[in-house]
């Protein structure tokens, strides 16, 4: 089992990104938040984005238009690069809530190292 400090690494990772300008060009207005769920830690954090920025709050969001619920090892091999997300998805080990497209939107975080 990933710690909590293993899980918030990876999703600094991932807010990090968006310092790319590139990276932050594709998310002009999109604003939103996604809810990640680790049952196995018993951890809520929710990724807020906000025009080109994201940042990180712990907590739980009912009103997020996006969530994930998955198992905080699967979360950081998908993190690293080590899992394949699309795998994971299809074998339900990713349980996704909201818009799709929105969701697919953050496959650019997938493709990171």
């Amino acid at each position: 089992m990933a710690t909590h400090e293993e899980v918030k690494e990876a999703l600094n990772k991932w807010v990090k990104t968006l310092d790319d300008k590139d990276v932050a060009d594709e998310f002009e207005g999109f604003n939103k938040t996604m809810q990640f769920e680790f049952s196995d830690l018993n951890y809520k954090i929710k990724m807020i984005f906000e025009n080109k920025t994201a940042r990180l709050e712990e907590g739980f969001d009912e009103n997020a238009e996006m969530g994930l619920e998955v198992n905080s090892d699967l979360f950081v091999g998908i993190a690293t690069g080590e899992v394949d997300p699309m795998e994971a998805f299809m074998e339900g080990e990713l349980k996704t809530k909201g818009d799709m497209d929105s969701l697919q939107k953050l496959d650019i975080f997938m493709d990171i190292d």
